[in-house]
């Protein structure tokens, strides 16, 4: 459990959480099932609808068989070991 204000983590079905929220956020990190339908859609669905604050930061965990990199706001890749993030950058 965590009791930090700043913080708000969130567990369930991220498409049904992003199609209702209207917060915005500094970060957003993702560890969805590497498996998960629609996977490669995840970044456009957070990106789009303006979750994050100018110049937050969208971190997705992934396979190595997801490569993110075309797009418009990808920023970086990171690999350790098997696990691989995509980060994003919300335009400042």
């Amino acid at each position: 459990q965590l009791n930090d204000p700043n913080l708000t983590p969130i567990k369930g079905d991220v498409f049904k959480f992003v199609q209702s929220c209207r917060q915005q956020f500094d970060l957003i990190f993702a560890d969805p099932p590497y498996d998960l339908p629609r996977l490669e859609t995840l970044p456009q669905e957070v990106l789009s609808r303006g979750l994050l604050k100018p110049g937050g930061i969208f971190v997705l965990e992934h396979s190595k068989n997801n490569d993110f990199s075309t797009h418009p706001l990808f920023d970086q890749h990171r690999s350790y070991g098997s696990v691989n993030f995509s980060l994003f950058r919300a335009p400042i």
